[in-house]
């Protein structure tokens, strides 16, 4: 069974569960909720996201600091777990979520055309890439990242340069990715690599011959990629980056064939009982105030006005990956199957 389905029903299951032994209770607590919404009292937006817990909750706090009367209550886990319990509530006519952000443009355009996303003009938009503004403002692109690779210097003496040093004898066993059944980044990087004329699926099986392993998500490939665990990793780069400007011996390559852009877009969901908080949180995530706190945070900002981090390129220096996102919406069962084929 499709793993994401298999999730779907798990959580649908237990929803109804839920909904048979305590409706009366639910009831309450609905009516308790409301009457706080309507007394003038704080009101609550939730956030569904696989972006990073530390840097998420750091601006969210900075974001309550600035609006006392609006609380975020982030909801964290990797993008496939995250699409499958969304998925669930909108089965059943429950979406607890008014605001999505997580690495799934493909999915993100499945919700625009289902009708799922509130349309906002976000004012502090108006200086961004049109190429960041998606559907008339249905969702937006609030900072840039990209999959690249990294070594460490201590256990790499010849530098890495391109995707296929990854196949290199000299790392053979010492090399991880991460998983692109739990993470976003990690699958859109598969269907980057396996839509590339020069590299295509057939890499993963090289990756697997070469003794690759695997991280559930990006933060474990930070951590052992530091520590010299692994000897070279494919990464998200603002978390190489970090390592990099913290002081370890890590080394950031954007490899000569380009690197993978990762999409990871902000959502209102339509008819969210709070439409407006969550427009604040919108205009919070494009102010220029966050976006110095992205590139603080190691990410390349989408505003113009605010340089990229130490050690980050500028995003126009940067050769990304051709990349067609009709051949990920038309081929995302094929990929998971090629997947599971090479891997088991």
């Amino acid at each position: 069974m499709n793993k994401r389905i298999l999730i779907i029903f798990l959580i649908l299951f237990s929803m109804m569960i839920i909904v048979g032994c305590s409706n009366d209770e639910n009831n309450d607590e609905n009516n308790n909720n409301n009457a706080e919404a309507n007394d003038g009292g704080e009101e609550t937006v939730h956030l569904y996201t696989s972006e990073s817990q530390d840097q998420v909750s750091e601006m969210m706090n900075q974001f309550e600091k600035e609006h006392p009367d609006i609380n975020v209550d982030v909801f964290r886990t990797g993008t496939e777990e995250l699409i499958a319990k969304l998925e669930a509530e909108i089965s059943s006519g429950e979406i607890k979520a008014d605001m999505v952000w997580f690495a799934d443009i493909d999915y993100f355009n499945t919700l625009a055309e289902e009708d799922q996303l509130e349309e906002y003009d976000a004012p502090n938009a108006e200086e961004l890439d049109e190429d960041f503004k998606y559907e008339d403002g249905k969702y937006y692109e609030v900072r840039q990242i990209f999959n690249v690779l990294a070594y460490n210097t201590t256990k790499v003496d010849d530098p890495i340069t391109s995707w296929e040093d990854m196949l290199r004898d000299d790392l053979k066993g010492n090399i991880a990715v991460a998983d692109p059944d739990y993470s976003g980044a990690a699958f859109l990087t598969l269907a980057t690599l396996a839509d590339n004329d020069d590299i295509g699926i057939d890499y993963y099986k090289s990756l697997k011959d070469n003794e690759v392993k695997f991280e559930q998500g990006n933060g474990g490939l930070a951590s052992k990629i530091a520590s010299g665990e692994y000897h070279a990793v494919s990464i998200v780069d603002f978390m190489a980056v970090n390592a990099k400007n913290e002081g370890s011996p890590v080394e950031v390559v954007w490899p000569e064939e380009g690197a993978v852009m990762i999409p990871t877009p902000v959502g209102i969901i339509k008819d969210s009982e709070v439409t407006e908080a969550s427009e604040q949180v919108m205009d919070y995530l494009l102010s220029e105030e966050n976006q110095e706190l992205f590139s603080e945070q190691g990410y390349i900002p989408v505003n113009p006005n605010v340089e990229s981090p130490e050690n980050a390129p500028d995003v126009e220096d940067v050769d990304i990956m051709p990349f067609d996102p009709e051949y990920l919406q038309e081929n995302r069962e094929k990929l998971n199957e090629e997947y599971k084929e090479i891997f088991g």
